[in-house]
């Protein structure tokens, strides 16, 4: 993200040793460096439409 990337942080494709951590890494550390958090079908669905999107 400080590179100007943009950053998608995909929840249900990560994983934590206690679901406290994964709290942390969704809610507390996430919002600080990834524009969306989105599901994997969420995402899937979003890159269907930009694909569309450009294509026209």
């Amino acid at each position: 993200m400080e590179l100007g990337y943009h950053v998608t942080l995909v929840r249900d494709a990560t994983a934590a040793f206690t679901k406290e951590m994964m709290h942390a890494a969704h809610h507390l550390n996430g919002p600080t460096f990834a524009h969306e958090i989105l599901t994997t079908a969420e995402l899937v669905a979003a890159l269907s439409v930009a694909t569309q999107e450009g294509a026209a």
